[in-house]
């Protein structure tokens, strides 16, 4: 059950099943790590045990050409390449009204 961590973002897993949308977890390494949540800019805390971002946030040269499954003709993994940072479809400055908005309607959800 995952929803995109970006704060304009309206992916969440229900909404995105059975189309070709990744949810790529937070990277193990504490300086790309802060970079992606910057790039994310929600002013609540993003917990990157648990958080994800979708793939509408990378660019097709940010994922590797999985040549294994390629060569044994076998549906490709998007495997993102470990220097990878989210930079398509993401908010252009803080935005109070945006964010409010995006988590009324996650308690909208949950209800």
């Amino acid at each position: 059950m995952f929803a995109c961590a970006d704060a304009t973002c309206l992916n969440y897993h229900r909404k995105t099943k059975g189309k070709v949308v990744i949810y790529h977890m937070f990277p193990a390494c504490p300086n790309r790590n802060k970079i992606w949540i910057s790039k994310c800019k929600r002013q609540d805390h993003i917990n990157v045990k648990y958080a994800r971002i979708c793939s509408d946030h990378f660019r097709p040269s940010d994922y590797m050409n999985d040549m294994k499954n390629r060569l044994l003709g076998l549906n490709q993994k998007k495997i993102l390449k470990p220097d990878a940072v989210p930079s398509v479809n993401l908010p252009l400055q803080d935005n109070e009204e945006d964010i409010s908005s995006r988590s009324e309607r996650k308690r909208n959800r949950s209800i």
